[in-house]
């Protein structure tokens, strides 16, 4: 399986002047684990949940009061769409991320998830059990002909 085919297109993004409370915000209206610090049309960090929280209790400031660039984590972690799930798995075990931003060329067109990828492996396991059956029932009926 490929990454382009389990990853989100549509990432919550804020821009490089944002605080943690906007990065909260973002994530809260979106629906999102993480946001994606842009700058100069590009990627240039990204926020996570758990980066929102520590900054919170480590700095002892308002969220607003704290940059998106001082917690982000950069440069970013990034895979090609057309790596597979077990590539894009791989480089989160090796660089210790849950997320990496998917990216064609210069653009990012995504983001995939360790989540995404263990919902996706339970789908593909699914499949194979379901080919199994089929081929087991296909070879029990032609051995009754």
């Amino acid at each position: 399986m490929r990454v382009d085919e389990i990853m989100t297109e549509e990432v919550a993004t804020v821009g490089l002047g944002s605080s943690v409370a906007d990065c909260a915000r973002t994530m809260l209206r979106e629906g999102a684990g993480s946001v994606v610090v842009m700058a100069d049309g590009g990627p240039a960090g990204i926020v996570t949940e758990s980066d929102a929280l520590r900054a919170g209790v480590a700095s002892g400031k308002p969220l607003a009061a704290v940059p998106a660039r001082a917690v982000m984590s950069n440069p970013i972690k990034w895979v090609r769409p057309d790596s597979t799930t077990r590539v894009a798995a791989e480089k989160m075990r090796d660089q210790r991320v849950k997320k990496l931003v998917v990216v064609d060329g210069a653009e990012m067109v995504g983001i995939v998830t360790a989540t995404d990828i263990a919902l996706h492996l339970s789908d593909v396991a699914r499949g194979v059990g379901q080919m199994i059956e089929l081929k087991d029932k296909w070879e029990s009926d032609r051995r009754f002909r």
